[in-house]
């Protein structure tokens, strides 16, 4: 069965999950501004950005246009709509601490301007790329389908060197944006136009800002947390070594159940099985009677198993351990959508298995069945 996903996992689009809002925790945040052109009577909302939204809070619109709203925001990072009078709604990025001020005009939504944060002084930006680049690859995408029909060749590579100079015109513009950003949300958000195998130095750079200023809301926490996977997957690749019959198995060190660091090497001294497994991976989960068998046969003669799990769920990894009965070492070899374990490895499929001798050297690879139990009896039974 082939792996989950082993590699990198975009964290961030165009929106960030709705405030959980409380008032008993967070930062306050204001918005104010006006209106011009309000019809009499009309209010200004307040609300979450949740499919269903609620209102945080409402104002009166006076006779002058002018309003003020106020929330909470506690994740350190969130979106948030503004209603304004004739339910014309713009987005509001916010990270607690802001007096956002707002500029608007009930007849023309493209009058509007709100100013007051980094946040919101380049997410309008941002927005306005999106939505030119949405524009452009639905025109390329009926030329294309045109230029198909009359087997146009040439129009069709004329199509694809206009997509390749746009996409390169918006990373080099992203580029020259992203410094000026500092630490603000909309920083992480502008780096979904950069890949990170190609611009990991503007990943790394953001994280180790957002590191240094302390930033440790939900989205920046788990961005740093992104940040690091990728790092640890660049290194495990750099270090990568043939895992072949007759090598030293590379030694790691993961965590148990426990949070306990429990390396490969530890067990020298024992013959050992290294297992990549899932919860979610049926072939897995058919050999494991086998290897529960093996290890109640052979544990007292020197026989041990390293268990690596993919899992994604720490919950679902641990209940298969438990209704399995793995009840020799067992280890979580996945982190935030990342495995830097797997690909030392080299892992393409699970359930993989390696067999060590004592003093950690390869001497088999999957084994499985009769086959695990024929090498460890010719090894163990003498």
């Amino acid at each position: 069965m082939k792996t989950n996903r082993i590699g990198f996992v975009v964290l961030m689009g165009l929106a960030l999950p709705a405030a959980v809002l409380a008032q008993t925790a967070g930062n306050e945040f204001t918005v104010s501004g006006t209106l011009q052109n309000a019809k009499p009577g009309s209010k200004a909302y307040l609300e979450t950005n949740e499919q269903i939204s609620r209102k945080i809070d409402s104002a009166q619109i006076d006779a002058s246009g002018k309003f003020a709203l106020k929330g909470r925001e506690v994740n350190g990072g969130s979106f948030y709509k503004l209603n304004l009078g004739n339910g014309q709604v713009s987005s509001l990025l916010v990270e607690g601490g802001e007096n956002l001020t707002v500029t608007a005009d009930a007849n023309d939504k493209s009058k509007w301007q709100i100013t007051g944060s980094t946040n919101m002084e380049f997410y309008p930006k941002i927005v306005a790329i999106d939505t030119e680049m949405r524009e452009k690859h639905k025109a390329w995408q009926k030329r294309a389908a045109a230029a198909a029909q009359k087997d146009d060749f040439k129009a069709g590579q004329a199509i694809d060197q206009e997509v390749v100079t746009a996409n390169q015109k918006v990373i080099e513009t992203v580029k020259t944006m992203i410094p000026q950003m500092g630490t603000a949300s909309v920083a992480m958000i502008a780096l979904k136009y950069l890949d990170p195998k190609d611009h990991f130095a503007l990943y790394e750079s953001l994280a180790q800002k957002m590191q240094a200023a302390n930033k440790t809301g939900k989205q920046a926490t788990a961005f740093i947390e992104f940040v690091k996977s990728m790092k640890a997957e660049q290194s495990a690749q750099a270090n990568q070594v043939a895992v072949v019959e007759g090598a030293t198995a590379p030694d790691v060190t993961l965590e148990n159940a426990e949070g306990k660091a429990i390396s490969l090497s530890s067990l020298r001294g024992k013959y050992v099985l290294i297992d990549f497994w899932a919860s979610w991976c049926g072939p897995c989960r058919q050999e494991n009677p086998n290897v529960v068998r093996m290890y109640n046969k052979y544990k007292e003669k020197g026989f041990e198993v390293y268990s690596i799990s993919l899992d994604d769920s720490r919950d679902k990894w641990l209940k298969a351990v438990q209704t399995d009965g793995m009840i020799w070492t067992n280890v979580l070899g996945k982190k935030n959508g990342a495995s830097p374990v797997a690909i030392q490895y080299s892992i393409q499929v699970i359930p993989t298995t390696f067999l060590l001798d004592k003093e950690g050297r390869i001497i088999a690879k999957n084994l499985r069945g009769p086959a695990l139990e024929q090498k460890l009896g010719e090894i163990l039974d003498k």
